[in-house]
């Protein structure tokens, strides 16, 4: 996706700002599959914003149908960070 078609589709999504950059971060660092594993904190400390402003905004991406929020567990049940699909357009 070139450069003027991804600050389109952001400028189209129907979010905070804080959002749409949490959503412009995620496209640039998704893989071929449009996933990315990463931590909330990591995002927060990225972006210079707190990790409930992150949490917020990635469930308001979720409950839009921009990304999906997939838990991911290690082999004994413990949480690891969350998997994210972003949607494009």
């Amino acid at each position: 996706m070139n450069k003027y078609t991804k600050f389109k589709l952001v400028g189209e999504l129907e979010t905070s700002i804080s959002g749409k950059l949490l959503y412009l971060i995620l496209l640039d660092v998704i893989d071929q599959e449009n996933e990315i594993v990463i931590p909330q904190k990591r995002i927060s400390e990225a972006l210079g914003i707190s990790k409930g402003t992150v949490s917020r905004n990635l469930r308001r991406l979720s409950r839009r149908g921009y990304i999906d929020i997939i838990p991911t567990f290690n082999e004994y049940g413990g949480r690891m960070p969350n998997k994210y699909y972003v949607r494009e357009g």
